[in-house]
């Protein structure tokens, strides 16, 4: 009794690794896990319905949405074209362009032929008022946006 005293962990853990060799050599491998056949699916995108853009623009333009224009409000192109803006000290002038006349330069103060009033000039840009006192501004470039 004495030995298996002495010897009881090393006999206790040499019992334990042989019941767990045996349970692992004892079991199975497992098996991979089951895919299902692939099965051929009658999926698709739904079709679209075809659009008519010509009855589309119709409808929208029956229902007015922006009121009716009348030939009197039409936005009439100018017949002037300012060229470019000069600076002489402090003081700035447009440089403007009449149909059969030479360059003109205005400033601050005068009056475009349309009828507007030049409030300010700036180097890029100029700003006009018109008879019903709107400020606008006009860009010398043709991307700019005037702010």
């Amino acid at each position: 009794m004495r030995f298996v005293h002495d010897n009881l962990y090393p006999l206790i853990a040499a019992l334990i690794f042989v019941a767990a060799t045996s349970i692992w050599f004892a079991t199975s491998v497992p098996l991979p896990p089951y895919a299902p056949a692939p099965v051929a699916e009658s999926w698709g995108l739904p079709k679209l319905a075809e659009q008519d853009s010509k009855k589309h623009i119709e409808i929208i333009n029956a229902r007015n949405l922006w009121g009716v224009i009348l030939a009197s409000d039409a936005l009439k192109e100018p017949e002037w074209n300012v060229v470019g803006i000069a600076r002489s000290g402090a003081e700035r002038f447009i440089l403007l362009v009449i149909e059969g006349k030479p360059v003109e330069m205005l400033k601050v103060g005068d009056v475009l032929p349309d009828g507007v009033k030049i409030v300010k000039i700036e180097n890029d840009r100029f700003f006009v008022m018109t008879p019903d006192k709107k400020k606008l501004a006009f860009g010398l470039y043709k991307h700019d946006p005037a702010k």
